[in-house]
């Protein structure tokens, strides 16, 4: 687990986005910078109840979180975070999490 979430600022106009555009929506530039964020407000949450092909699946709560970065992001929660909630984020792999900020 690392702390925050990796982000993609464009060099020219310092927008964030993720996942990793291939050109800048706002300024159109090429180049980005790879940037981390932290923390993030709950959006809205919704439950994975069923996978197709999984066995055994249980329920997993995701969350679009508006990161103090800029972008938006889903990610997975890791508690019983809810709409209005402060998160820490951090990634496990190169996936994206978030849980109530302590």
């Amino acid at each position: 687990m690392s702390a925050g979430v990796t982000i993609w600022r464009c060099a020219s106009c310092r927008a964030g986005y993720f996942p990793e555009p291939l050109l800048c929506p706002r300024c159109h530039g090429g180049k980005f910078e790879i940037d981390r964020v932290h923390e993030g407000v709950v959006e809205e949450v919704s439950v994975i109840r069923h996978m197709i092909g999984q066995e055994n699946w249980q329920p997993r709560r995701i969350a679009n979180v508006l990161t103090s970065g800029g972008p938006r992001m889903t990610v997975g929660l890791r508690d019983e975070s809810g709409r209005g909630a402060t998160i820490e984020l951090f990634e496990e792999g190169t996936a994206p999490f978030g849980r109530t900020k302590t």
